[in-house]
């Protein structure tokens, strides 16, 4: 809250600017968070269904099934390999996976 004692409006209109670029800065931080987390959440649960998939064709002894998911679980982690960068407002995050 602007203190209600202050007695010049400039210095009133720079502590506003400065309490907007806060509460900015703050929606930006909990945007990338947000991004982060379904990121991460995606990219696990992908992986962990391709490796419940392998396993299943490995007891299943399904050679072409095999081959086709443990192609898809390679590129996966590949395309994973070198990191994904969320953006918010100019802001930058870097999410690297394992």
């Amino acid at each position: 809250m602007i203190n209600k004692f202050v007695m010049n409006p400039k210095v009133e209109k720079q502590l506003n600017i400065i309490q907007q670029l806060q509460t900015q800065s703050e929606n930006t931080v909990q945007s990338l968070y947000a991004q982060a987390i379904i990121e991460y959440s995606l990219y696990h649960f992908k992986k962990d269904k391709l490796q419940h998939l392998l396993d299943e064709a490995l007891r299943e002894r399904d050679k072409m099934k095999f081959y086709q998911l443990s192609l898809e679980y390679t590129q996966w982690l590949d395309a994973h390999k070198e990191g994904k960068m969320v953006r918010e407002d100019g802001f930058e995050l870097l999410l690297t996976f394992e």
